[in-house]
């Protein structure tokens, strides 16, 4: 993942030396910086009521320092990596504060280790679906036992849109995906799921005005058309991106694309899964597509979600347009 020089690690998580540890080696092998992050909530107000040796500023600095003491730990373990860790502490609201912190530093990846994960289960959990919602980056969630390479890449490509910022993110899902598939020796699947808007019954009245121009066969040639259509524009992408040593293998299935985009996860066994989060809705920042929402909320692999060019973040009073690295 080349593409990526700002890392920025949220460690407060049940086990974030995974996402460490993957950091760490994507830092070394891409020249890129690496910061680690983490969030406290603040003293509650209560406490502001009692009188004792240490007040509610000085018990926050002393969790402040604590936190950093045991990432400034957890960092010792790489001192032989020859990466410059920057460590982070803040107060207030974990998803709000590394969206700052990204803005502020101008990271383009944030690497977060999946919270409750015990070999099945979601790996997205309320911090990350807030910041795959409103974070202007791309993000990497990793389950916790993930601590090598990936050797089942699956990316999902939808070549249907066609539209500016549809085909540019579409771009950065293959060439990203290449690149781990070669850098991680891994099976490549590339996966296209599509629905036909107005898929008619074969079984239409006799009275029904499509009866006579629509007929089972046709629509079966319609369909193929279309798939192979569709395996153009993919082996379009491929050759675009240049790279000959690493073939995806390439699927394209008819239905909902949620659906199929998590049949193809299990199917193939995916350890990691290449995918956009599109907002259709005209409220720019807030919400990421249907789709993505509907794969995340059940997926059960590692996730590199990307956002699309055009994508902004309003946080903090602060508007930031994403973009694609190319």
């Amino acid at each position: 993942m080349e593409r990526f020089k700002k890392l920025l690690v949220y460690t407060g998580t049940e086990e974030p030396e995974s996402a460490i540890a993957r950091a760490v080696v994507l830092a070394m092998e891409n020249g890129a910086s690496l910061t680690l992050m983490d969030v406290i909530k603040p003293i509650p107000k209560i406490l502001r009521l009692f009188k004792g040796d240490a007040t509610p500023d000085e018990l926050q600095r002393l969790l402040i320092d604590d936190h950093r003491a045991k990432l400034q730990d957890l960092v010792s373990e790489f001192d032989e990596s020859e990466v410059n860790i920057d460590i982070v502490v803040t107060v207030g609201d974990p998803a709000m504060e590394v969206i700052r912190e990204v803005m502020r530093n101008e990271h383009d990846l944030v690497i977060k280790a999946a919270d409750g994960f015990r070999g099945a289960g979601r790996v997205v959990g309320s911090v990350a679906r807030a910041l795959l919602r409103m974070c202007p980056c791309a993000m990497l969630l990793l389950k916790p036992q993930v601590h090598g390479d990936f050797d089942q890449v699956l990316a999902a490509i939808d070549v249907d849109r066609q539209d500016t910022p549809h085909k540019k993110l579409n771009e950065a899902i293959a060439d990203l995906s290449l690149e781990i598939a070669r850098s991680d020796d891994a099976t490549l699947h590339w996966v296209s799921a599509w629905e036909m808007p107005l898929e008619v019954p074969f079984e239409l009245p006799l009275e029904s005005p499509l009866q006579p121009s629509i007929a089972e066969g046709q629509m079966d040639d319609v369909f193929s058309i279309h798939a192979e259509n569709i395996r153009t524009h993919l082996g379009e992408l491929w050759g675009a991106a240049g790279v000959t040593d690493v073939s995806p293998e390439i699927h394209v299935r008819r239905g909902p694309a949620a659906e199929m985009i998590s049949e193809m996860v299990e199917e193939v066994q995916a350890d990691l899964l290449v995918m956009g989060t599109v907002c259709r809705t005209g409220i720019a920042g807030l919400l990421i597509g249907n789709t993505a929402e509907s794969v995340l909320a059940g997926v059960s692999c590692s996730v590199l979600a990307l956002k699309p060019p055009g994508f902004v973040c309003p946080v903090g009073g602060e508007i930031v347009e994403s973009h694609v690295a190319t």
